[in-house]
């Protein structure tokens, strides 16, 4: 049962440990060496509890089931995982095409951790913090939290309108991932797991509660929150709208020179 006494105390201490550490290596881990090694550190830590339960069961038993959730990408917590591998280990920070994926990151492991801690599906089914399977879950779910806040407070990226077209990227990857895990299970003849939930909604009773009406309202609040952090820390020559402008300027100018 969620909310009970034992998912309440670990949700109080996982969210204080992190705003500790958050604050404490804000302060402290000023070299880039030192900020990469904290991002690696989350991103590695996530993967080792997301799989541990496999060795955990084995030496345990003598032997170890496979779910299909630790070989397929099937839940959005799982793409950013692995996205916050790549972003953590990618060698070339600057390019445009890092800032790309590690602003969709920052936004879908932040929203994914939580959720994964407010309302994780398994320990609902199975309220008990000392079976491995249920922790593990919950644990995975923190460092994925932090290691994609750290993306922010590592200066990794930054808050800005744009991030709104990373996370459009990153929704039309996810629905891809999702139509080609189906496709390989049917394919296998296999009954195909809920894949980014586009085969039943994350609650069946709110029919319109789907991945399409999750995904549009996700751009608009990220879209407005960015917009509105900019009005707030950024001077009106550096904001989004001004910058259109400055574009549409410019191609007019350019276009007259042509013509002239």
């Amino acid at each position: 049962m969620l909310f009970d006494f034992s998912h309440v105390l670990y949700i109080i201490i996982s969210f204080s440990v992190t705003a500790a550490l958050a604050v404490l290596c804000r302060r402290l881990v000023k070299k880039q060496k030192e900020k990469d090694l904290v991002l690696k550190s989350a991103a590695v830590l996530t993967v080792v509890f997301h799989f541990s339960i496999l060795y955990v069961t084995y030496l345990g038993t003598g032997q170890a089931k496979i779910d299909s959730s630790l070989l397929f990408p099937i839940y959005p917590c799982h793409i950013a995982m692995w996205l916050l591998v790549i972003v953590a280990f990618s060698k070339n920070k600057q390019s445009e095409v890092f800032a790309c994926v590690a602003e969709f990151t920052f936004y879908l492991g932040i929203v994914g951790g939580i959720v994964g801690i407010l309302f994780n599906e398994i320990y609902s089914g199975n309220p008990n913090l000392s079976d491995w399977n249920i922790l593990k879950g919950l644990l995975s779910h923190s460092t994925l939290f932090f290691g994609c806040l750290y993306l922010l407070v590592g200066g990794y990226i930054k808050i800005r309108v744009k991030n709104t077209f990373s996370v459009l990227c990153g929704l039309l990857f996810l629905l891809l991932d999702g139509v080609i895990m189906i496709g390989i299970f049917r394919l296998a003849k296999l009954d195909p797991p809920n894949c980014m939930y586009l085969l039943e909604n994350p609650v069946p009773s709110m029919s319109w509660f789907n991945t399409y009406m999750i995904g549009m309202a996700g751009l608009i609040v990220v879209f407005a929150t960015t917009a509105l952090v900019e009005r707030i820390a950024l001077p009106k020559e550096e904001r989004w709208y001004t910058k259109i402008k400055q574009l549409k300027k410019q191609k007019d100018e350019r276009t007259n020179e042509r013509i002239f």
